[in-house]
Order: C-alpha cells, then structure tokens, then sequence
C-alpha cells in the first residue's frame, strides 16, 4: 500500500511540475514555457502565450489586461508556418476607427458585412485591426506574414491557442484596447506568464524597451506586396521589340514550369 501511494505521490508531482512550467509539446510544436522575458516594456504592451494574456503597461504599472488566443500551430517565426512570432514588435497601423462590432475586414478594410459573436462556420478578421511589425532579425518577417491583433467571432475559444498566427480578441476588448494604443507603441510577445513578466517588470536590473521616432518613421504600412508571389531579385529583360535590356527589381515565379525567357530564345534560333 505504502508503494502505491508513494507512486501515486511521484505522478502527482510530475503532473505539477509540468503545469506550472507551462509547456507542453504536440508533435513538434512548442506552444509556451515559462522563462523570463527577453524583452521588457514598461510604456507598451505585453502578451504573454503561456497563460493566453494580453497586458497594457504605463510607467511600469499594468494598466489593463485581456484574454487572447494565439496560434495553435505553436511559436515560430517562419513563412507559411501558422505560427505566432516571439520578441519586439511595433504598432505600425490602426484599422476599423469608427466601424461597428463584428465588422468583416479583408486586406484591413472593412467590406461591409457584419457578423455575430460565434456565427455558426465564420471565423474571419472582425470589429478592428492593429497591424504589427517585427523589429528584431528574427521577426522581421511579421509584417509581411500578415500577423495583427484584431477581433474575432470565435470568441468561445480566446483564452486558448486557436489562431492561425495572429493574437485574437473579443470584439469589445479589441475596441477597448485600440483606443489605448498608437502607432509606433512597443509591444512585446513573450512565451511566460503575466506573472513572470510582472516580476521582470519590478526588477530594476532590465532596461525598458523604447521605439525612437525615427523607427517609427519608418515602420511599414497598408499596401505591401504578399512574400510568397515575388522574390525579390535583380535580372535583366529583354524587349521583343527593341532588343534594349532593363532592369527589374522583381521576378514573377515560374508558372507550370513554362519560363518565358528560355522560350523567346527557342524562337530566336
């Protein structure tokens, strides 16, 4: 009997220690783990995936904070992968000033339609948007993946990881939460806790992060080419009707293996 408790006991230790750690493999994506932030700001915004939060900071001090959903393909920061991207970001457009709860935006531009909270087989982009920009080497991609915080009619699944990389919200606290922010404001993804960050936020021995103007200035907006249909590269075409060569920043992928190029020297010969 002694050893079956003493089992029992070990198995509800193991069990303990991987909640409180907060992280957990599927396959091979790695959702969260509780560790210290990297980043730290104390004027921005912070989500923190470990425990699905979103907080607004102010002189240090938490301001407000909120359920979200994060990606349920885990954490990464590559092209395609789904995933919600780690590190600094910035604010780099606001979207939906003025238009209703459950607004359908596409492109960041409201279309006209609206929809209800949990509309039955509906999950798009509602009520605002708050586009973000990756200010590290490894998330310099987050842009142009297409990564926002914006409103949702799933609302029965924020509080768990259910996007598709984006960071997710309630209709009424996406609209809350953009009157709080502006272009230009930090915000930080971290894979912790809100508690761990709270801690990393009292501890005098981390810098806070600030955004100069002059980044700000430059930070992207509406109107970018998606990645994933032109690779940018330097090439020379050549005019039929001239024979004069120009250069090209941009070359269109080759479509069901037909190169254009290679054909206009077969008729050529």
């Amino acid at each position: 009997m002694q050893k079956h408790l003493t089992a029992f006991t070990v198995l509800c230790l193991l069990s303990a220690a991987l909640t409180s750690c907060s992280a957990f493999r599927q396959g091979k994506k790695l959702y969260a783990e509780d560790i210290p932030p990297q980043v730290v700001v104390r004027d921005g915004v912070a989500v923190t995936l470990s425990d699905q939060k979103l907080t607004v900071f102010k002189a240090g001090k938490k301001v407000k904070d909120y359920s979200i959903s994060s990606s349920k393909f885990g954490i990464g920061n590559k092209n395609g992968s789904h995933q919600t991207p780690l590190g600094l970001h910035a604010i780099s457009q606001k979207n939906g000033d003025g238009q209703p709860t459950g607004m359908v935006f596409k492109g960041c531009k409201p279309t006209g339609e609206v929809v209800d909270v949990d509309a039955a087989g509906r999950d798009p982009v509602v009520t605002r948007v708050i586009q973000l920009a990756g200010m590290e080497q490894n998330n310099h991609s987050t842009h142009r993946r297409r990564i926002y915080i914006h409103g949702t009619p799933e609302e029965r699944y924020i509080g768990q990881p259910a996007s598709y990389g984006c960071i997710r919200m309630k209709s009424d606290d996406i609209v809350d939460l953009f009157g709080r922010v502006h272009r230009g404001m930090p915000v930080a993804i971290e894979s912790c806790t809100q508690e761990t960050y709270l801690k990393a936020e009292l501890d005098g021995t981390k810098n806070s992060i600030h955004i100069p103007k002059e980044m700000v200035a430059r930070l992207p907006v509406d109107g970018l080419r998606p990645t994933h249909r032109y690779r940018s590269r330097s090439h020379r075409n050549f005019s039929r009707r001239n024979g004069l060569a120009s250069t090209s920043r941009f070359k269109k992928r080759t479509v069901r293996g037909k190169n254009p190029r290679l054909a206009l020297r077969k008729r050529r010969r």
